[in-house]
């Protein structure tokens, strides 16, 4: 579309559907609704500290390198790829000593929290313009009291199931409540999204700023708006300047500081762990096929799919209507943003699966930033079908003798409503089969918290972290080797992973001997501390701590 969607407002509407709509605007609109949001999340994320939790790979490299920036002493390399938007939270959260792993879960899982916010508003206001002026919703909207209120329920319709299809989504639940930063990001995405069509463009552009500091994928979208930005609203371009310098500066100095490479980054994201689909035989056939589309259930994005068909042949049969139009009917205007919204979800799909197969890591959480527009796209679809439903029994009952009463609003729109949630419910389970497994993810999650309280225990136990590291080189299984290097307040560098084979001399002075999950292999495996101590080394057990132990080739002598 060449119109400038900022550009498209509806016409005034009637002094009553105003007046509702105000009052909703002033309760769900503006920054109020953010504060609110933000509030309620950080308060569920704090309290989800208490269960067992800890943070998961990249957020422990991310908290020693927030340690390492107020030490200005970083170094990036032996860690994932660098990225800024988590690093500013975890060098502020540095300076709270050992609190600060648990300050960023409570940020990272806060941004879950609230993207899940924000697919409930998005679908709820997308909805609500797209059925603006169906024949039910206008009949509701001429009578008083609760009977207008019924308009609200193809929106909540839509917004719940949003909301429960990207809370449903698979790794949603775990990757967040493990520290990734990829809710916050889809979070942010959204409130720019959000801002743009509450008609603050500028608000829009320093939000996707901030998501632009998580995904690099983001560029490319806020990019050119940064450029449309500079050039229709002049009073911004130093703020647009501005924000296009700092991206380089926070995405690539960081690097060069902490690796002496500008590009590490870059390079680091090209050698994937040998877990990644990057390694399959049809690298985007298995993102794309096996890891993405799976995500969302079927009765969510098939509809979602449909609605997109939907909404493009609305638009070009109406283009008459809204082709470089200044005021626009706020049906073709959300008509024309589900459609965008809906197939960047897609196409980011597709980008990731595109990625991996070029060599990238292709981590399925990366998957979020599309999961979420395909859910809002989905959402709204049901909420459209259920006032389509109440059009059909408006007419069913126009048309009967003696059931004009069924056809009024009162009743329409509560059948079509029910008629949309039996449906979607009806679906056979052959459709959809991805529903999380809370008991399974509850006990992966308890099982990485143990891995957090049993490494400090062991430590401790084995005589504290200047002991063991006086002993020599430490080694520890790979994904554990961040939360080692945080543990023990020393560059991830300083801690070995576990070779992938099995290997002679030279061996680690320590071995923290652990598994990554609770059904996978000890590492180092028990053979190879066989083959090291047949070489020559002469280990010790020095601690077990349930999922941790502890050998060391140092005397208790030296080692005290």
């Amino acid at each position: 579309m060449s119109v400038p969607t900022a550009e498209l407002t509806a016409p005034a509407p009637s002094p009553d559907v105003a007046a509702r709509r105000d009052a909703l605007a002033r309760w769900i609109g503006g920054g109020r609704f953010y504060f609110w949001l933000a509030g309620a999340a950080l308060l569920i994320g704090a309290l989800s500290l208490l269960v067992p939790s800890t943070p998961s790979y990249d957020p422990w490299a991310w908290l020693v390198w927030g340690r390492e920036i107020v030490h200005i002493n970083l170094q990036t390399t032996g860690g994932p790829s660098w990225k800024p938007l988590p690093v500013l939270f975890t060098t502020v959260f540095a300076l709270f000593g050992k609190a600060q792993p648990d300050l960023w879960l409570i940020v990272a899982r806060a941004g879950a929290v609230m993207a899940v916010g924000m697919v409930f508003k998005v679908a709820w206001r997308l909805t609500a313009d797209v059925v603006a002026g169906k024949p039910a919703e206008a009949d509701a909207a001429g009578q008083t009291g609760w009977a207008r209120r019924l308009t609200l329920l193809a929106p909540l319709l839509a917004g719940v199931i949003a909301a429960g299809s990207l809370v449903n989504s698979v790794g949603f639940i775990s990757n967040n409540a493990l520290g990734y930063s990829e809710g916050l990001a889809a979070a942010l995405m959204l409130i720019a999204v959000d801002r743009y069509l509450d008609g603050a463009p500028r608000q829009a552009f320093v939000v996707g700023f901030f998501a632009a500091l998580d995904r690099p994928e983001l560029w490319f979208i806020w990019g050119p708006y940064g450029v449309y930005l500079f050039w229709r609203d002049p009073g911004a371009r130093k703020l647009v300047v501005a924000l296009f310098a700092l991206i380089p500066v926070l995405w690539f100095l960081p690097e060069l500081w902490g690796s002496g490479h500008l590009l590490r980054g870059v390079n680091r994201a090209q050698h994937p762990r040998s877990n990644s689909a990057a390694f399959a035989k049809c690298p985007v056939c298995t993102v794309f096929k096996k890891e993405a589309w799976p995500t969302v259930l079927n009765r969510v994005k098939i509809p979602g799919i449909i609605a997109l068909f939907a909404a493009a042949i609305g638009l070009w049969r109406t283009r008459d209507a809204w082709w470089r139009r200044r005021v626009v009917d706020r049906g073709a205007r959300a008509r024309a943003w589900l459609l965008g919204i809906g197939l960047f979800g897609f196409l980011w799909w597709l980008g990731v699966a595109i990625e991996t197969e070029a060599g990238f890591s292709g981590n399925n959480r990366y998957l979020v930033l599309g999961t979420a527009p395909v859910a809002v796209t989905g959402a709204v679809a049901w909420g459209w079908f259920s006032v389509a439903a109440a059009d059909v029994v408006r007419r069913l009952g126009a048309r009967a003798a003696g059931l004009r009463e069924l056809s009024r609003p009162r009743f329409t729109i509560p059948a079509g409503t029910t008629v949309a949630l039996v449906v979607f419910l009806a679906v056979p389970p052959w459709i959809g089969k991805n529903i999380v497994s809370l008991p399974r993810t509850h006990h992966a999650l308890v099982y990485q918290a143990h891995l957090r309280e049993d490494l400090g225990a062991a430590v401790s136990k084995a005589g504290g972290a200047g002991a063991l590291l006086s002993c020599g080189t430490v080694m520890t299984e790979g994904f554990q080797v961040p939360m080692a290097a945080w543990t023990l307040g020393v560059h991830t560098l300083r801690v070995q992973a576990t070779p992938t084979g099995l290997v002679g001399p030279p061996w680690p002075a320590v071995i923290l001997q652990t598994r990554a999950q609770s059904n996978a292999h000890l590492l180092p495996t028990p053979a190879q501390i066989i083959v090291w101590t047949r070489a020559g080394a002469r280990y010790k057990q020095i601690a077990h701590v349930r999922t941790f132990r502890v050998f060391s080739t140092c005397s208790a002598k030296r080692r005290s």
